[in-house]
């Protein structure tokens, strides 16, 4: 006899009774192209070693599988667990790492997604519970989103995890306050949600790991037609020249251009807000100048060498580059080309970086300057 899921689910809806759960969804990354590779001698035992792995960490800290997916696992936590949620995701990261570096398993990831809130629970015609709702369906969408390796938690999970709980092999080692195992929040347009979703995503080796390249394409490709469209009537207003003056007690100098001739700044025009270097190359914004008559100003000056705060404007992610925007303290703006090659998938627009400005034969761009570095050690075994 067919199971009636339209009587199962309006019963369900009828209850008043809406426990707040704690939903984790673990995916194996890759699995389609895995598939494609191979036959089913090789890809069943891998996904197999992957649902044993997602099953022992999760158990392990509370969780209770609800059920398999292909090769997801959905499982829940009690609502004030969120902190047992985390450390089980952490530890299925950190499992599937070692099972990897051992040869048990090859180049196998797994993306994660956590989120927090009441859920319509029912009996399923297994005999188990298993739940469904917005919840549920967050934290499938946030772990389609987040790139191989990365642990996605929504804001609810965030605000009701007690942090000091949270550890991975890499913190303990280098000593991770609570903090420092979640990064800054971001906003996430996800299907079926109207409005951006707020998440964090959890650092559990020195790095985030950021969003799928899909949705960094999606991002880039959106943010690049609302660019154009609010800027396409702007003049291209940057200049270059060297610095053939400067006072570094007044905070002053000037810049000489090839076929421009000089521009005035001060302090307050350095993107930096360091001193500049004579001879040094500088790139700039042409301003006005403050008075009738006067020189011209270079506005948001960036001298080759000097390091300074950006913000990703556009990321190209199948190109392998984007562009960040840096701000002087009066405001003035200018963006630099920036080449990441694979690192595309490690940031979004919005994102802020510490760059470095460098020159070559095209002029003057940018390079990370800040990169994390990360080095085995004791969070390497099991």
């Amino acid at each position: 006899m067919s199971t009636d899921h339209f009587t199962l689910f309006q019963e369900a809806l009828g209850s008043t009774d809406r426990p707040t759960k704690v939903i984790l969804f673990a995916d194996l990354a890759g699995s389609t192209e895995m598939k494609d590779r191979s036959g089913e001698v090789g890809w069943l035992p891998t996904i197999g070693k992957f649902l044993d792995i997602t099953t022992e960490a999760t158990t392990e800290h509370g969780g209770t599988v609800v059920k398999y997916l292909g090769d997801g696992t959905l499982v829940a936590f009690d609502g004030e667990n969120a902190a047992e949620a985390i450390c089980s995701a952490i530890r299925i990261q950190e499992k599937l790492r070692f099972a990897n570096s051992q040869g048990v398993l090859n180049d196998c990831l797994a993306t994660v997604g956590i989120a927090t809130g009441r859920v319509v629970e029912y009996k399923a015609p297994g005999g188990g519970l298993d739940y469904v709702g917005s919840v549920v369906d967050l934290a499938a969408r946030l772990c389609s989103a987040a790139a191989p390796q990365a642990i996605w938690v929504d804001s609810a999970t965030v605000a009701s995890a007690n942090m000091s709980k949270v550890s991975s092999r890499m913190g303990i080692a280098h000593d991770y306050s609570p903090d420092d195992y979640l990064s800054e929040e971001w906003r996430v347009e996800l299907k079926g949600f109207s409005k951006p979703i707020k998440y964090r995503e959890v650092i559990w080796r020195g790095k985030p790991f950021g969003a799928t390249n899909a949705l960094v394409d999606e991002i880039s490709e959106r943010t690049k037609t609302q660019t154009n469209h609010q800027t396409s009537t702007r003049p291209n207003d940057f200049c270059e020249g060297v610095v053939r003056k400067w006072d570094p007690e007044q905070g002053r100098g000037f810049i000489s251009t090839v076929s421009d001739g000089d521009y005035y700044l001060d302090r307050r025009h350095v993107a930096s807000g360091e001193d500049l270097v004579e001879g040094r190359s500088v790139r700039f914004v042409l301003r006005p100048p403050f008075k009738d008559g006067g020189r011209p100003v270079a506005g948001c000056a960036i001298q080759e060498g000097h390091h300074v705060r950006a913000t990703f404007q556009r990321i190209f992610a199948h190109k392998g580059y984007g562009f960040v925007d840096v701000r002087d303290s009066l405001g003035n703006q200018q963006s630099l080309f920036l080449y990441l090659g694979d690192d595309t998938v490690k940031h979004r627009p919005g994102d802020t970086v510490t760059v470095e400005a460098s020159r070559n034969h095209k002029g003057i761009s940018a390079r990370i300057a800040d990169e994390p570095q990360t080095t085995g050690g004791a969070d390497d075994d099991q």
